[in-house]
């Protein structure tokens, strides 16, 4: 039963963060809560600054993605194993993707008008560390 929450902890943040890359990366503007927090729209936005706020999008959806991808593949194959390591390595290689992306969307929503969706990064910490407990647990 614990490697089974594992697995769905785990499974939770490599599908949520493969859909947020894909948003991010595909999406030909900036999402709501950007305007919110910006006080302007997209079309009210000089090109050069549609140019600069797609490109950071992109980059952080691309770092979604690969955070999502890498951890479906060590779920794919050496958590199918029970290989300890990659415990490790899907919780790390996701909490470094989410804690800098919700201290950003904190900050945002602290500081601008914009409800900025921080507590998604936070659950995916959360189901993260509760993944590592339980896949260590179900080895003894």
């Amino acid at each position: 039963m614990k490697i089974k929450i594992a697995l769905f902890c785990y499974g939770f943040n490599a599908l949520g963060l493969f859909i947020f890359g894909l948003i991010y990366t595909l999406s030909p503007e900036f999402l709501p809560f950007h305007s919110e927090a910006i006080g302007k729209s997209w079309n009210e936005l000089a090109p050069s600054y549609q140019v600069l706020y797609l490109g950071m999008m992109r980059t952080e959806g691309a770092g979604f993605m690969s955070s999502g991808i890498a951890i479906a593949i060590l779920l794919a194959i050496p958590f199918r194993k029970r290989e300890v390591w990659c415990y490790w390595a899907m919780a790390i290689i996701g909490i470094v993707e989410h804690v800098p992306s919700m201290i950003g969307a904190m900050n945002t929503s602290q500081l601008t008008p914009a409800s900025s969706p921080w507590q998604l990064n936070l659950l995916g910490v959360v189901l993260l560390v509760v993944g590592l407990v339980m896949s260590l647990k179900s080895k003894t």
